[in-house]
């Protein structure tokens, strides 16, 4: 199972990389608009090889996909999608806390107070890296921010 999903991760990075092939790259200290998904994709090729080219020796995969992990990452999906849909009206801050929290209670499975602390430093980071050093322009929600 983890060499097709390397397989699947690698081909995605090769299409990544041939769609961009006409964007221009730029330079480190003036980046065009195929830099980026160019270093993604140079990325998700060379991370797909480790999933791709077997590590140990006799290594065997067990129960590749239960129905428990199943609905599971559905749930997960269903969290990324409600995401999605309520960013512009709760605003990047609110929503993703709400977000990294049920992350790390329900996929994590940390304690509540460890949880919410980790949520809290990681949008703040977030918060800072992007609207305050980068400026960026982040929905702001009905609260105002």
């Amino acid at each position: 199972m983890e060499r097709k999903s390397g397989l699947v991760v690698f081909f995605l990075g090769v299409v990544i990389l041939w769609q961009g092939r006409g964007l221009s790259f730029g330079s480190l200290h003036a980046p065009g608009p195929g830099f980026f998904p160019t270093l993604i994709a140079a990325v998700l090729v060379l991370l797909s090889l480790f999933l791709i080219i077997p590590g140990g020796k006799g290594v065997r995969e067990q129960n590749p996909l239960l129905a428990s992990s199943f609905i599971r990452m559905l749930i997960v999906f269903a969290a990324l999608v409600a995401y999605f849909l309520f960013l512009e009206y709760l605003g990047f801050v609110i929503i993703s806390f709400l977000l990294m929290a049920f992350l790390f209670l329900w996929v994590a499975r940390q304690k509540w107070y460890f949880a919410f602390s980790s949520a809290v430093i990681c949008i703040g980071l977030a918060y800072i890296l992007f609207d305050v050093l980068l400026k960026s322009n982040l929905p702001r929600g009905v609260l105002g921010f």
